[in-house]
């Protein structure tokens, strides 16, 4: 009787300390989106060119959405960043905020796309 509790309780535990992070990337795309940033998905700050493409190789051969990476992931969300995501990586720093706010995104610059 004691190991489905204990187990019970193991999984409550541990959805509790991935959960957070789930919740703050979905937070992080409905602000950026109320603020007008044309963000679709993860992909707006993570993963590199290279990563985009495989990820949307394999959405499409598991037909689910692309850049949908819970369907994949599920709250393991890489942290592989692409420059939008590395420069609100920097502002937080140079802010010495908590967190990354969204609006900060009116100030970043795109980087020209390699030849």
């Amino acid at each position: 009787m004691k190991t489905p509790i204990a187990l019970l309780a193991a999984g409550i535990l541990l959805a509790g300390l991935v959960a957070p992070r789930a919740a703050a990337t979905d937070e992080m795309q409905k602000q950026a989106k109320k603020l007008g940033f044309p963000v679709q998905n993860c992909l707006y700050c993570h993963a590199t060119p290279h990563a985009e493409k495989i990820m949307k190789d394999r959405a499409r051969a598991f037909n689910v959405p692309a850049g949908n990476c819970l369907v994949c992931h599920g709250d393991d969300i890489p942290g592989t960043l692409n420059d939008r995501g590395h420069w609100l990586v920097e502002q937080k720093v140079v802010r010495k905020a908590k967190g990354c706010d969204m609006a900060w995104l009116k100030d970043y610059v795109e980087k020209p796309a390699k030849p």
